[in-house]
């Protein structure tokens, strides 16, 4: 009985060990009413460009993703084209992956939940609302998707796999 307290101490110091190096992040879903009323503003337009590089203080990586604006759905903008910053790319051979980070592609056609930040460099940008959760993709058929990123609970409530055209009436149906 004396030998079985250090192997049952032993093993629970091993499990324990397993189960401190591997963490997730959970994020809370967010509706489109929560994502529009977030927003500063919603626009849908196409990613014409992303730029990784290191921040201010050489720490982290972040990505400048460039986006032609085609609509601009809540809010108020002139601008055409918009910058957006997010956590997380590739600065030569270094890569950082964010977990509820979504990154940009050059070509996307999407529909983005903005509000306006400072930027990890000079001045201010646009941040993503609810990181990955502000990011529709609109495929060929016409069709916004979400993806990259898990959801702990609440999934009845996300908008996913839905024609794009009702999603941004569902968008402008917001009360402010």
């Amino acid at each position: 009985m004396k030998n079985t307290c250090p192997a049952i101490k032993f093993l629970c110091l091993i499990g324990l060990c397993f189960l401190s190096t591997s963490s997730f992040a959970i994020m809370k879903g967010l509706s489109t009413d929560e994502l529009t009323k977030a927003s500063d503003i919603v626009i849908s337009g196409e990613v014409e460009n992303t730029e990784s590089q290191w921040n201010k203080d050489g720490k982290t990586i972040f990505t400048t993703a460039y986006i032609t604006v085609s609509d601009v759905i809540k809010g108020v903008t002139t601008q055409r084209k918009i910058a957006i910053e997010y956590e997380g790319g590739e600065v030569g051979e270094i890569g950082l992956r964010v977990s509820d980070q979504t990154a940009l592609v050059k070509g996307e056609k999407v529909i983005l939940f903005l509000k306006s930040g400072k930027s990890h460099r000079d001045g201010n940008t646009y941040n993503i609302v609810g990181h990955g959760q502000g990011k529709y993709v609109i495929d060929a058929d016409g069709i916004a998707r979400k993806g990259g990123f898990s959801i702990a609970c609440d999934k009845e409530n996300i908008d996913n796999n839905i024609p794009a055209d009702k999603l941004i009436e569902k968008i402008k149906r917001v009360e402010q």
